[in-house]
């Protein structure tokens, strides 16, 4: 991404006017609002009231200042919408993890849908982003069960949405969660061009049509997850797409409202899978030949020797990634204890442009070939879900070992590995 070409000064005028701004919202709701689950947990909505027709309830995971966030959540109730905000991990005193967030269970999402009808008489829609969106579908799901009358819910917008289950071992195709494939109320998915699930997002929407849900894509251009949460004045793409939230809310909810409502809702098994606690390289038990690296590095050549006679090791990583550049240390000294040895090692950049990457690597030593995956394409290829995933490829060109988070590569656990391996050629 480009920075923003302007005055410094300037950037930071408007940080310190959007940092107000969120500080503002987060200590001048114009009102609270608790309601009750079934097992007596309270929940808290603090609430931006507007005389408009629309209702939009939002459901964070998040509880750092996020200026940019807090300036577009006021943008949108300026729009002419109320806003509800909902954090539902602090009312369940729950660690913010993705597995937490993943695992909530929809009751707290239903009672607020509840609490929505009966104290108000606006149309509804509810919005969320990330791993939030599966604990809200359960909530939709969950509250339509137990619904009697005439609904006002028009459906749900869901930012940068990942509906998968636990991250699988890297190299093995992500699952979706089974709350997916029950899901038959309208809802838009909002895409970022170049997000991490870009090109999942095709298995996503045939899961919610199989189901029956009115379910519509919105792809954001050039922009990446997370988009409305960096910090502004930083990157224009995501400032603008930021910007145009409110009025895209308003043309959404009309796409919805016209969608008719389910009458009946889709059994599932309701409690969702697991989180298998990967903390070292594995055995690799999935599709064993490696596929080709057919990728360019940062000067443009497409050098890679291929597997035989070699070790190799290949890390997915992205400089956005705290965990991938936490590691890179590590794979630095790996590389230089091996380096008279039959051992390769390669990273595989995820979508990122060589400008990008250069300045990272002005900044952070990278001490090994860095290959640009611009399309996300080979992440694909090689079923990369979380980002850093890495893969020992033996000399026959089968991948060995793989690992889906950071670790410590300059152990002697993993010398082991690489050492017995380096011993088969």
């Amino acid at each position: 991404m480009k920075q923003r070409q302007g005055q410094p000064g300037a950037v930071l005028w408007l940080g310190a006017i959007l940092y107000l701004t969120a500080i503002a919202f987060a200590q001048a709701a114009d009102r609270t609002l608790q309601v009750t689950t079934g097992d007596d947990t309270e929940i808290n909505i603090e609430v931006l009231d507007s005389p408009g027709s629309l209702l939009a309830v939002w459901f964070i995971d998040h509880d750092e200042v996020r200026p940019q966030f807090e300036a577009m959540l006021k943008a949108v109730n300026t729009s002419g919408i109320e806003v509800w905000r909902v954090d539902l991990l602090a009312d369940y005193f729950l660690p913010r993890t993705n597995e937490n967030i993943r695992t909530l269970s929809g009751e707290g999402v239903a009672a607020v849908i509840e609490a929505a009808h009966e104290r108000t008489d606006k149309t509804i829609v509810l919005v969320t982003y990330d791993r939030m969106p599966l604990p809200l579908l359960r909530g939709v799901r969950a509250w339509s069960a137990a619904f009697r009358g005439r609904s006002r819910l028009a459906g749900s917008i869901l930012y940068y949405p990942n509906l998968f289950g636990p991250a699988p071992m890297a190299g093995e195709a992500p699952l979706l969660d089974p709350v997916v494939a029950a899901s038959n109320h309208p809802l838009v998915m909002v895409q970022p061009e170049i997000g991490s699930q870009r090109w999942r997002l095709n298995q996503v929407m045939q899961a919610f049509w199989s189901a029956g849900a009115p379910a519509y894509i919105s792809l954001v251009p050039e922009v990446r997850d997370w988009f409305f949460m960096h910090p502004p004045g930083m990157n224009a793409r995501e400032d603008r797409a930021t910007r145009a939230v409110p009025g895209e809310i308003h043309r959404f909810v009309s796409l919805l409202q016209a969608e008719p409502k389910p009458d009946f809702v889709i059994d599932i098994d309701d409690d969702p899978p697991g989180q298998v606690e990967v903390r070292g390289l594995v055995p690799f038990t999935g599709q064993s030949p490696a596929p080709p690296l057919t990728l360019a590095d940062l000067e443009g050549n497409f050098f890679f020797p291929g597997y035989r006679n070699r070790i190799t090791l290949i890390n997915f990583w992205a400089t956005w990634c705290p965990p991938c550049v936490e590691e890179l240390p590590s794979l630095n000294r790996l590389q230089q204890r091996f380096a008279t040895r039959p051992f390769n090692l390669v990273s595989v950049d995820f979508r990122e442009t060589r400008s990008e990457l250069m300045k990272f690597i002005n900044s952070v030593p990278v001490e090994f070939p860095v290959l640009l995956d611009l399309d996300g394409q080979t992440s694909l290829e090689w079923r990369v879900f979380s980002f850093p995933s890495s893969f020992l490829v033996d000399q026959n060109g089968k991948i060995r070992y793989s690992i889906n988070r950071a670790i410590d590569w300059d152990t002697p656990e993993v010398y082991a590995i690489i050492e017995s391996l380096l011993a088969e050629i």
